[in-house]
């Protein structure tokens, strides 16, 4: 059975490295959350490309036709309960991925009421932001669950 286990994420790990690169904007004004995300998505078809301030990201993430955008709860610019309507109203509408240094039950509701996706929390580790990040991307390739509008919804 280990060796079953071991050859399929040999497989999987593989093809991940010879997946073409996913730009991925990082709307953060941290230099350490670029620096420690591209270490961590080094030889991943994750391909982290920083934004400093709101208008950016959003002007990034339409201009690149991003899946997945990574955005730090402090950007500035706007405040980020205001901003996501901005990300999600882009023709491919992005999964949004909330980085915080806190993550609580309030924090997370919120930012799915408001059409965002997940939160990431600092310190990050490579495991947990790879499987956010596919996971967001399968979520929003297979557009599921979502409204007729394209526009992801909370699960009940």
């Amino acid at each position: 059975m280990r060796n079953v286990v071991s050859a399929v994420r040999e497989r999987f790990q593989n093809a991940r490295r010879t997946s073409p690169a996913i730009p991925v904007p990082l709307g953060s004004n941290r230099d350490d959350d670029c620096l420690v995300l591209q270490a961590l998505l080094q030889g991943t078809r994750w391909m982290p490309i920083q934004a400093a301030n709101w208008s950016d990201m959003v002007k990034l993430a339409r201009q690149v036709d991003a899946p997945v955008v990574l955005c730090d709860h402090d950007l500035p610019g706007v405040e980020w309960q205001k901003g996501i309507p901005q990300l999600v109203s882009a023709s491919n509408t992005p999964c949004l991925i909330l980085l915080s240094d806190v993550s609580d039950p309030y924090l997370w509701d919120e930012l799915i009421r408001r059409g965002g996706f997940d939160v990431l929390t600092r310190p990050f580790q490579r495991e947990q932001v790879l499987a956010m990040l596919d996971f967001a991307y399968t979520h929003w390739r297979t557009r599921w669950p979502s409204r007729p509008n394209g526009r992801f919804e909370a699960l009940a």
